[in-house]
């Protein structure tokens, strides 16, 4: 066979990849160029440049809103991967039982929180968190009384929660898919040589499943953490990323998506929020490569 030359290869893909390289590049550039203006609903064609007056302002006090919403993502997010992690884990070894009836069902039926649009989910569990007629005070009542009842979305600290459990409804089905794919994947001499050695349930998971899920647990676990970061309809539809204790302040469920909805679509403020997407994602691209040369490190000792 004739072999192609490489020049000919890249004539063949070069407007391809210009093309793609365009689409990637301009949007982060014009983002930039935005974030050095005034750029508002009140200068949205005479604007001026500014300089790094809108990044001054983001980070004018170790107090300002900038690392109150950035605290509170991270604490959500922190909060929310381990639960992803355990659910996951726990329907995945659910339904690769061997005693386990039904598989097939129960796989369909565990990944409906999933497959569901988010916004969706978000109203389910917005009437489930209802105060006054909500699924879950209904429940409470009829345990505690008529006058009980939990604040879910009221309270600060309840709203967070509230979140958090509609966020991992919503999300743990991806891990089970990973983890059940990754079970599935584990040769079952392994096990059975383990058990012959004398090693109960708790060690066979221990010593030779979990290592082997491993591989499959930290991409996983690095892209939800970076979809959780970002997420907007749950937090936005079910409490608007209240309660606000003060008009001036984030509220307590506002993390970094519907702070930046809230200044760029009430607000108006372009210039600023697009100074406050700039560093979001710096320092989303420098987690994210920390977490692929973890997750490579970790391959290699496994290896």
């Amino acid at each position: 066979m004739n072999r192609v030359p490489a020049r000919t290869i890249l004539a063949y893909f070069a407007p391809m990849l210009v093309g793609i390289t365009l689409i990637s590049l301009f949007p982060i550039v014009y983002n930039v160029y935005v974030s050095l203006t005034n750029r508002s609903l009140f200068h949205f064609r005479h604007f001026q440049f500014i300089g790094l007056a809108n990044y001054a302002t983001l980070f004018s006090s170790l107090n300002g809103d900038f690392f109150i919403v950035l605290f509170k993502s991270f604490l959500f997010v922190g909060i929310c991967i381990p639960l992803f992690l355990l659910f996951g884990m726990l329907t995945a070894l659910a339904v690769n039982h061997p005693l386990t009836r039904w598989k097939a069902f129960w796989r369909v039926s565990l990944i409906v929180p999933w497959a569901v649009p988010s916004y969706i989910t978000a109203f389910i569990w917005k009437f489930f968190f209802n105060e006054q007629f909500g699924t879950l005070n209904q429940l409470v009542r009829v345990v505690f009384g008529p006058k009980a009842g939990l604040p879910w979305l009221s309270d600060p600290t309840w709203a967070f929660g509230s979140i958090v459990i509609a966020n991992t409804w919503m999300s743990y089905p991806f891990f089970m898919v990973v983890f059940l794919g990754a079970l599935q994947s584990i040769p079952l001499e392994l096990l059975e040589a383990a058990a012959i050695d004398g090693a109960n349930a708790w060690q066979r998971f221990w010593r030779v499943t979990l290592p082997l899920l491993r591989p499959a647990i930290l991409p996983a676990a690095v892209l939800s953490a970076i979809l959780t970061f970002q997420v907007l309809n749950t937090g936005y539809l079910i409490t608007q990323g209240g309660p606000f204790t003060s008009a001036l302040k984030p509220g307590a469920t506002e993390f970094v998506m519907i702070y930046a909805f809230r200044q760029a679509f009430q607000l108006f403020r372009f210039g600023y929020i697009a100074a406050f997407a700039v560093v979001m994602f710096a320092l989303l691209f420098a987690v994210t490569m920390f977490s692929l040369r973890f997750t490579r490190l970790v391959e290699e000792e496994a290896r």
